[in-house]
């Protein structure tokens, strides 16, 4: 799948944003990888550290038997991580209940398993303050049927995609260069399953190389104003802040 860069860098400052948009399950849950590679790389993970990578709660019992089912009508052995929230009783913040990610961007599942959402995204500078309310108001009115779609972005020092912290991965440095740096496209989806009304969150990892994003026609300019409107706070939890002043320089130098 060729991603809408232009959606992803919209010409503007960063800032947080929801950036949901309607989509169709088939084209996220099917198989992206024909080769099968993808899916057998993630069975693998899961086989060998399962207590690393999937997690779930005894009161996730109706809801998991659910979205497998549901999960299994696209594919097998599907590709995409996938956590399930419901909401302890009505009122309350949607909960991480279940789910198995594999590919991770420095997070652990088995970590967030029963926190509330507005506790899963407290490391995330200024979400919850400035978007918290209408994450809220969104989930109150996620109706089942609909499939909503959103991008995530982060950059990194290789294309391996499973970067959960227990893993010693390579990290930015002030060497970085575009053609060395990395960028981790998160492709997220919800939606509010018919009979447990628990909500499925799915997420595909895909990863492309700076350099080739930067020299798609007018890319290299909306890189530049995304990473160098970027608060302190949220470079350093992107853990950007010392491989951006030679990205940003290596940008500004392009048409």
């Amino acid at each position: 799948m060729t991603p809408d860069w232009q959606r992803v860098f919209p010409d503007r400052d960063h800032r947080p944003a929801v950036g949901l948009r309607r989509g169709e399950a088939s084209a996220f849950w099917q198989d992206w990888d024909t080769s099968g590679s993808l899916a057998r790389q993630r069975q693998q993970w899961l086989q060998d550290s399962p207590s690393l990578y999937a997690a779930s709660l005894a009161e996730a019992e109706v809801a998991l038997a659910e979205a497998k089912a549901w999960r299994l009508r696209f594919s097998e052995r599907p590709e995409p991580d996938w956590v399930l929230l419901t909401a302890p009783e009505e009122g309350s913040p949607l909960k991480v209940i279940a789910g198995e990610v594999v590919f991770p961007s420095a997070w652990s599942l088995p970590e967030k398993l029963g926190q509330s959402l507005p506790e899963v995204h407290r490391p995330v500078p200024d979400l919850e303050t400035k978007l918290g309310s209408s994450i809220a108001i969104f989930f109150q009115r996620l109706e089942p049927g609909p499939l909503w779609l959103r991008e995530n972005w982060g950059l990194a020092a290789d294309a391996e995609l499973n970067h959960h912290p227990s893993r010693q991965r390579p990290r930015l440095s002030a060497e970085a260069t575009l053609d060395s740096t990395w960028l981790r496209l998160e492709h997220q989806c919800l939606l509010r399953l018919r009979e447990s009304s628990a909500v499925l969150f799915g997420i595909r990892v895909t990863c492309h190389r700076l350099s080739e994003i930067a020299v798609l026609p007018g890319l290299a300019p909306r890189l530049h104003r995304a990473l160098s409107s970027m608060t302190g706070s949220m470079a350093a939890y992107k853990s950007l802040q010392t491989a951006l002043p030679a990205l940003l320089a290596e940008l500004e130098a392009r048409p």
